[in-house]
């Protein structure tokens, strides 16, 4: 058990991005539930919020079934609603100064013509010009909440830097975040040994600014004392409360820039949580779920239930590879005595592609000094007559969120000839494979340049036994490369 020496925990960070996962379960919902669309339209509405352009432009007009829409998804370091010994724990929003901030800025955009949608993430640290206020970190244009203009001004923000419109927002704090991972039963996830750093004590952050020591006492748990995550490694289902921990923790020892090791597990977690939701034990339960989840988020109120149904249908792609993760790319810079992210340029490009309507390459996808997201990762399993094995290998990869959807390939039909077990890969994708390989470091790693549309793929013969994640070494495993 983690002994706190002194002190209480820095910042909480939320993961808004789940929000864009759970409208899945709305979406899942027969046509039958129509009258209770209806009926669940109020639950948890802005009516402040409109849609805008960039400033001098016309703001977004028509629906979203007819054109692409931009949808902002945001989340805050709000403690309200948390239990009281979290807040003990994390300080409440009166002791940490009454200011919220947007940690979690999230674009998604949803074509109806491509049949396809981009995830694009902002770093909390982007240094931007906020309208009315002058230049500042992305995050600090939320500050007046939800009550006080908070996401109409980050809308408006992310509207001027990118170039898009912005039609709709949804929102969840932390609570509601917890909540809501309670409401699905949990998350299944797969996490990798190399971050683990217990037993000793790990240093923390107090909310005055002070550092704090937390002893842990557990053997090979991976902890971050600032976002209360202690667990293990391994393939295990997550509730509201690790979950939470999971996506907000930055402070773990292979985070070379935290904001941009966060941004790859958030990613990493919203595709989890959608592959999960489409296992057909989900669908039956979603007519249940829908009411406890809107209750859960807020959202403009001209984004209706049957809107997010929309939205969700573009998103399903999330398990096919029809969705893109991308992050604004930048590098550290000083502005004062803020430590701040200034933009790189090539983010225009994403921010050109996506108004074009056109592909956006791998820009956004290799971030300064931090190992590709899961998510970004392609990975094909070759069932060389493995006896069931390759199946369990591919399960691997779902629950860690990989994008498996280059399927299981029989060993008649892979590109590549290999006889003994091995992570095949591109070579241009090497730090790729390295991801793989902290999920199975057992297997050798092979280049090769024939592998169709996967950058990796795990070659599974009869011989191969797998080792689950975290049952194969500890704090032994190195960090993977970085891209």
């Amino acid at each position: 058990m983690a002994e706190r020496i002194s002190g209480h925990g820095t910042l909480a960070r939320a993961l808004v991005g789940v929000t864009a996962s759970l409208a899945l379960l709305v979406g899942l919902v027969t046509t039958g539930l129509t009258v209770r669309w209806v009926q669940l339209r109020g639950i948890g509405t802005d009516n402040t919020f409109h849609g805008v352009g960039p400033s001098d432009s016309p703001a977004p007009t028509g629906p979203c079934a007819d054109k692409a829409c931009n949808y902002l998804l945001l989340g805050s370091d709000s403690r309200a609603g948390l239990p009281p010994a979290q807040q003990e724990q994390f300080g409440t929003d009166e002791s940490l100064g009454g200011a919220n901030r947007a940690d979690t800025i999230m674009l998604v955009h949803a074509d109806p013509h491509l049949q396809k949608a981009i995830v694009l993430s902002f770093p909390r640290d982007l240094w931007v010009a906020i309208p009315g206020r002058g230049y500042d970190r992305i995050n600090t244009a939320f500050e007046g909440g939800l009550r006080h203009g908070g996401p109409q001004l980050v809308a408006q923000t992310v509207a001027n830097l990118t170039g898009l419109q912005i039609d709709h927002y949804l929102y969840v704090d932390l609570e509601g975040f917890r909540r809501t991972v309670n409401t699905l039963g949990g998350v299944d996830m797969c996490i990798p040994a190399y971050n683990v750093n217990t037993p000793g004590d790990l240093t923390g952050t107090a909310p005055n600014g002070d550092p704090i020591l937390v002893h842990y006492d557990e053997v090979g748990h991976i902890a971050d004392p600032n976002s209360g995550l202690n667990i293990k490694p391994g393939c295990q289902r997550l509730d509201g409360d690790q979950a939470l921990a999971y996506v907000r923790t930055r402070h773990l020892p292979c985070d070379h820039i935290p904001d941009f090791a966060r941004i790859g597990r958030q990613q990493q977690f919203i595709r989890a949580v959608v592959n999960q939701m489409l296992q057909p034990g989900m669908v039956a339960k979603a007519p249940g779920l829908v009411e406890p989840v809107l209750g859960n988020l807020r959202r403009d109120a001209k984004l209706l239930p049957s809107d997010l149904v929309y939205l969700v249908g573009q998103l399903r792609g999330l398990s096919t590879g029809a969705v893109e993760f991308r992050t604004v790319p930048g590098f550290a810079a000083q502005e004062g005595v803020k430590a701040v992210l200034r933009m790189d340029p090539s983010a225009n490009e994403i921010f050109r592609a996506i108004k074009a309507g056109r592909p956006i390459g791998n820009v956004g996808t290799a971030l300064v000094n931090t190992p590709p997201s899961e998510a970004n990762t392609r990975v094909a399993v070759v069932d060389a007559n493995s006896g069931g094995t390759a199946s369990e290998v591919e399960g691997v990869l779902n629950d860690a969120g990989f994008d498996v959807s280059p399927g299981i390939w029989p060993a008649s039909e892979a590109p590549v000839r290999v006889t003994g077990p091995a992570i095949m890969f591109r070579p241009e994708a090497s730090a790729n494979a390295q991801v793989v390989a902290a999920y199975f470091p057992d297997l050798q790693l092979v280049a090769s340049t024939d592998l169709r549309g996967a950058q990796v793929a795990l070659v599974i013969p009869s011989s191969y036994t797998m080792v689950r994640p975290g049952q194969g070494g500890g704090s032994g495993q190195s960090c993977p490369a970085t891209s």
